[in-house]
């Protein structure tokens, strides 16, 4: 199995193709890729080397670059230098080329009639602008020694042959510079691109993210690293939750409303924690009066009552977002009682507007419709409606029309108001830290009673009790000393984080020194006589 011996196993050198010039023939661990140049794939033959797209109207430079010449010729014309390998270049010295391609649009040798491929080692005759493959012009021009075009019988010699495309020794930019010189420029670029370039940072999780910044970025750093036909991205932006999908879950409390009919009122409570994506929805279409003057259109004795269309036909109706939306799985909500309120559909995922109220237990509806709420009250008016006679298409014959549907409790109104208000308060914070502006008279005597205690002592921010002091415990040693905190690492609580306590101003007198030396070695509990 191993190389040149019948050992049935790969040794490690063999694995990591350490046997000379190319390793193991049938796989291993690829090790001759040094840098960039070699890892770099050759341009496809038949493409621009500007714009890397096919060419339409080819030309060719002497040491067998292939251009476009919409172009190549402007950027001659502005730079006066080869786009490749830096060496002054002119328009004099493009020449034209002519391809040849078959019913498949493959370029082809127009002698042997075969395909080119990556591995053809593919030229040019500068006189005439005809490509061959190598092989042809090795064996019917210079074996032959017939130094005649083979298609227009122009004259050239061997020095008008170009090499486009060669497998065994593939064009690498940069060749008009000495190892030196390439070197240089190579370091100085990646110096400047290292200056220019911002650092990679990841937002996700960071404190200036916005408020609904999800754990995982966009993906666009990874994709441009593996795909080149993205362009390059070298920082991590967070993707965003939509507005609603973040409100939906974070919403735990339900909602009541009541509808108002003809026959009486009857109140609800609705599942905003539970199926708050139709809640939402009933709750916005019923704020902006959408239900005012609508009938149920359609009443089931023994089973149901259906109502929420406009057109009172069955077939109408329209969500909050004007499209469909789609079913939510309601845990431990079920058909099985009267008074469950849920949505009407048409099929899996197709909930509008209309909505209906169980006469009685419907346990075969669970899973088809999403439950979203009950009735608490007018238990009386939903017998009332039941009582209506309908006609053959279960139409009531006596119009039951919903007045109004008022809302008392929205759950999802007051959450933007708490997030708004969270928001506020950020930026107030941001602004304060930052210097944008300052406390007023009222904010800063309010600020010093909540950092006061009333014992006259400052309370530490967050901030300066987690940093660290030389005892380990958040605050400078000098307060304790040694003695403590060495008793206090030893003690059962020395994970704990000690309490610290500064005085909101020093003493002015001398006098004061002694007791002061005093006091630092316990704890101080304020002074009394300002009371």
């Amino acid at each position: 199995m191993g190389r040149w011996t019948d050992k049935p196993y790969i040794a490690q050198s063999e694995w990591s193709n350490s046997h000379g010039e190319g390793g193991m023939q049938f796989g291993g661990k690829k090790t001759n890729i040094q840098g960039k140049e070699e890892a770099t794939q050759e341009l496809p033959f038949g493409c621009c080397a500007l714009s890397l797209t096919p060419c339409a109207s080819p030309v060719c430079t002497s040491d067998g670059y292939v251009f476009d010449a919409d172009n190549i010729y402007p950027y001659i014309e502005e730079n006066r230098k080869h786009p490749l390998t830096g060496e002054p270049l002119e328009t004099g010295d493009l020449r034209e080329l002519h391809f040849l391609k078959n019913a498949n649009g493959d370029h082809v040798d127009p002698i042997s009639l075969k395909p080119f491929t990556r591995f053809t080692k593919i030229v040019a005759i500068r006189t005439s602008g005809n490509i061959y493959s190598w092989d042809t012009v090795n064996k019917f021009n210079i074996r032959a020694d017939d130094w005649n075009d083979l298609v227009t019988g122009q004259l050239f010699s061997r020095e008008d042959i170009v090499v486009l495309q060669d497998p065994s020794a593939p064009k690498r930019p940069m060749q008009g510079e000495t190892k030196e010189n390439a070197g240089t420029a190579h370091s100085t670029s990646v110096q400047e691109s290292a200056a220019k370039a911002p650092s990679p940072s990841v937002v996700p999780g960071s404190q200036n993210a916005p408020y609904n910044a999800a754990g995982y970025s966009k993906g666009l750093a990874a994709a441009s690293f593996t795909s080149t036909s993205f362009a390059p991205v070298t920082k991590n932006e967070s993707e965003l939750i939509d507005d609603e999908e973040y409100m939906f879950a974070r919403i735990k409390a339900k909602g009541y409303a009541r509808i108002i009919t003809s026959l009486g009122d009857i109140n609800t409570e609705l599942y905003c924690d539970k199926a708050p994506r139709t809640c939402y929805n009933f709750i916005k279409l019923a704020r902006s009066g959408y239900y005012r003057g609508i009938r149920f259109h359609r009443s089931i004795k023994n089973f149901m009552i259906q109502g929420g269309d406009p057109t009172g036909t069955g077939r109408g109706g329209r969500s909050v977002w004007g499209k469909d939306f789609e079913d939510e799985t309601v845990k431990g909500k079920s058909h099985s009682a009267r008074g469950v309120l849920s949505m009407a559909n048409r099929g899996p995922n197709t909930n509008s507007s209309q909505f209906f109220i169980l006469y009685r237990a419907a346990p075969h509806l669970d899973g088809k419709h999403t439950i979203f709420g009950r009735v608490v009250g007018g238990m009386s008016v939903l017998s009332e409606m039941e009582a209506v006679p309908t006609d053959d298409d279960d139409r009531p014959k006596k119009d039951i029309v919903i007045k109004d549907v008022k809302v008392f409790v929205d759950p999802f109104d007051e959450f933007a108001k708490r997030l708004e208000k969270k928001l506020e308060h950020q930026r107030d914070s941001e602004d304060l830290t930052t210097g944008k502006r300052q406390r007023t008279e009222a904010e800063e005597l309010q600020h010093e009673r909540d950092t006061t205690t009333w014992l006259g002592t400052k309370v530490l921010s967050r901030s300066a009790a987690a940093k660290p002091g030389p005892s380990g415990y958040g605050s400078s040693g000098a307060d304790t000393g040694a003695s403590s905190s060495s008793a206090a690492s030893k003690s059962v609580g020395k994970y704990m984080r000690q309490p610290r306590f500064e005085t909101a101003k020093s003493s002015p007198h001398p006098e004061d020194s002694h007791a002061s030396k005093k006091a630092a070695k316990g704890y101080r509990f304020g002074d009394f006589s300002g009371w």
